[in-house]
């Protein structure tokens, strides 16, 4: 472990965690309709599953996944097929002034975050990409200990910037039209996420 495996592993982390990615754009959704605040839990729900996802992908199943294929590969499908449902309820948002100035529309929980994250394609190929390419065998506690501190801090950072420039947009978009523009839009860009870490 020298200086040019940390530089490796920070550049990638850093990149995979500021990216546009399921984690970011629902930080950027809550953010433009709730405010900062309402993104904690969103926040401390990813710092907490993404880790522990992390820790079990390298200790549990990394062995499992070359022996049980077809399972890994539903539960690939499994993903697609809830981030295709949450961007559908992103898109299909009520854009009723009166709804969302009551703030009706409910933000992510904690537990749902961190549920979220084995659900979450870009989160798998991020995890299984530092397992595989970046964890040394001979180091392997300090590798794996490193990388789950360095994606704690992009996570961290990724996320309120994110939230930031959802909640700053919104001084731009005052109407209801406007409003549905932005949430299908982050739908969009939720699907293009999820297809750039399938293909």
């Amino acid at each position: 472990m020298g200086w040019d495996w940390f530089i490796s592993i920070f550049l990638f982390i850093a990149v995979a965690g500021l990216t546009p990615g399921p984690n970011n754009v629902i930080a950027m959704t809550i953010g433009f309709n709730h405010g900062y605040k309402k993104v904690l839990p969103h926040l401390l729900g990813v710092l907490v599953g993404f880790p522990i996802m992390l820790l079990l992908i390298g200790l549990v199943l990394r062995p499992l996944m070359k022996e049980y294929v077809a399972f890994f590969l539903m539960l690939k499908y499994i993903s697609i097929a809830y981030v295709l449902y949450l961007a559908w309820q992103i898109a299909t948002t009520s854009t009723n002034e009166e709804i969302l100035s009551q703030k009706q529309i409910k933000p992510i929980t904690f537990w749902q975050s961190v549920a979220f994250q084995w659900i979450n394609p870009k989160a798998w190929a991020g995890a299984l990409t530092t397992i595989n390419v970046y964890i040394i065998s001979k180091h392997y506690w300090m590798s794996l200990s490193v990388a789950i501190m360095l994606s704690m801090l992009s996570i961290f950072v990724a996320i309120l910037l994110w939230a930031v420039i959802g909640k700053q947009i919104k001084r731009f978009l005052m109407h209801p039209k406007q409003v549905r523009i932005f949430n299908i839009t982050m739908a969009i860009l939720l699907l293009i996420a999820v297809a750039m870490m399938l293909f």
